[in-house]
């Protein structure tokens, strides 16, 4: 074979490579830049950021045998109300009612035997040493029992409650979260069609500049959101392990479905979910929202990156507020300002190995805002237990006039041990119950709120 042959072999092999890659990454490429692909990829995005700042530590877990046993207090207080009280008996209720609120011992436990497949959840309340609540749920022996002191000093028969079902495969509640969490993302990302969306090359402000750039659209008005729930639920009873943890948390998931006569959207109510995306590189450079609403519209974009960024709300093409967002996977930081571009707010979110903490203040001078929240665990011995206290303390004014303030504590010790110790021999079956005893359930809720009033 001579030489100019060979050579000649080589390039045909060559060029037989190139367009095979070509081919290969053709086809690569285009997956990749379809509409679909681009809003999964968003989708992930999105959802790593929020697992992010929302996971739960290994250390916490403390698999299926634990007990919770917490304390809930009020201390609120509303200037508004108190002034508006002394022409207005509804502002008088509410006023006596937060008071009392504040007045309240509130005491919860939970406490759970996996092995043993028991679980107890009760709640006590009292105001000024009165019973307000005395409250229990009990699942024993794949049946659910509850009790209501006051209406019927006995346990009712519920029927079947197959929630320890979720735990047969040894798995853990965490473990179970987590894998339907996964599901359900799974499941919203195949349930929204190619054919849902739309695609266009348009030219858009960004950082300033005009820019050509590839826009995907999805439309969602209230037929397309039955059809993606519909979807979505059709999808996880599909799927065996979730179908088994949501059957275990409520029995008849197996019958779940949107009906067409359920209204979730408005006739002349829609979604517009907008991707701007570089044409060369495909790099989402910006998020949008478009929520219209008869004459009304509202929009929602974020312009920037997974690092930093800009948030806007825009009312009928005018920015009311943005927000400038900094990202360092632990702590984000905003800073909010008006549509004069004056800053009127700050906003923070910071996680760290015990605990989470956020902050809002907002004050345009004639709306203030002041919110703190913190989720904080002490006293951590590993998979044994640990401390909690979560802290929301808020105050909200217009005009200088406080409408309402106050702090909401919820202590909890949490143990890897658990104590169950409830007797539900002498119980009744729910469907033997009178028609007055069932009116007494029925009502208990409203007579609740009734004494709060006084």
């Amino acid at each position: 074979m001579n030489k100019k042959r060979v050579i000649k072999i080589l390039i045909l092999i060559i060029l037989i490579l190139i367009a095979g890659l070509s081919i290969f990454f053709g086809i690569y490429f285009t997956k990749l830049t379809t509409p679909k692909h681009i809003f999964e990829v968003g989708i992930d995005r999105l959802d790593n950021k929020i697992t992010n700042y929302t996971k739960i530590d290994d250390k916490y877990n403390l698999n299926e045998t634990f007990s919770i046993t917490s304390t809930l207090d009020f201390d609120l207080d509303s200037e508004d109300y108190l002034n508006k009280s002394k022409t207005n008996k509804e502002y008088l209720d509410k006023y006596k009612t937060i008071k009392n609120l504040s007045a309240t011992t509130n005491n919860i436990t939970i406490n759970q035997k996996g092995k043993k497949k028991t679980a107890l959840i009760e709640i006590e309340s009292l105001l000024d040493k009165e019973k307000l609540l005395h409250y229990k749920y009990l699942i024993d022996n794949s049946t659910s029992y509850y009790y209501v002191e006051d209406v019927l000093n006995k346990y009712v028969n519920d029927g079947t409650n197959n929630y320890f079902e979720m735990f047969n495969d040894g798995s853990n509640t965490v473990e179970n979260m987590t894998y339907l969490h996964s599901a359900v993302i799974n499941a919203l990302k195949s349930s929204i069609k190619e054919e849902y969306f739309e695609k266009y090359n348009v030219v858009e402000n960004i950082d300033g500049s005009k820019e050509e750039v590839n826009q995907v659209s999805l439309r969602i008005d209230d037929k397309r959101i039955h059809e993606i729930l519909n979807s979505i639920i059709s999808n996880l009873k599909d799927d065996a392990r979730a179908n088994e943890i949501l059957t275990s948390i409520d029995e008849n998931f197996s019958k779940y479905k949107i009906k067409n006569s359920t209204q979730i959207l408005e006739k002349q109510e829609s979604y517009t979910i907008n991707i701007y995306v570089s044409k060369y590189r495909n790099v989402a450079l910006k998020y949008e929202i478009v929520h219209l609403k008869g004459d009304e519209k509202k929009i929602y974009s974020y312009l920037g990156d997974s690092s930093q960024g800009t948030l806007y709300y825009i009312e009928d093409d005018t920015v009311i507020y943005a927000i400038k967002l900094k990202d360092d996977q632990k702590i984000i930081d905003g800073k909010i300002s008006d549509s004069a571009s004056k800053e009127v707010g700050t906003i923070k979110l910071e996680k760290n190995d015990f605990g989470t903490y956020f902050t809002l203040n907002f004050d345009d001078k004639e709306t203030k805002y002041d919110i703190i929240y913190s989720s904080k665990n002490t006293n951590v011995k590993d998979n044994k237990s640990f401390n909690n206290e979560k802290k929301l303390s808020f105050k909200y004014l217009t005009k200088k006039v406080s409408i309402l303030s106050g702090e909401i504590t919820l202590n909890s010790e949490v143990s890897n041990k658990a104590t169950i110790e409830e007797d539900v021999t002498e119980s009744v079956l729910s469907s033997t119950l009178s028609d007055e005893t069932k009116d007494k359930f029925a009502n208990r809720t409203e007579k609740l709120k009734e004494r709060l009033k006084k």
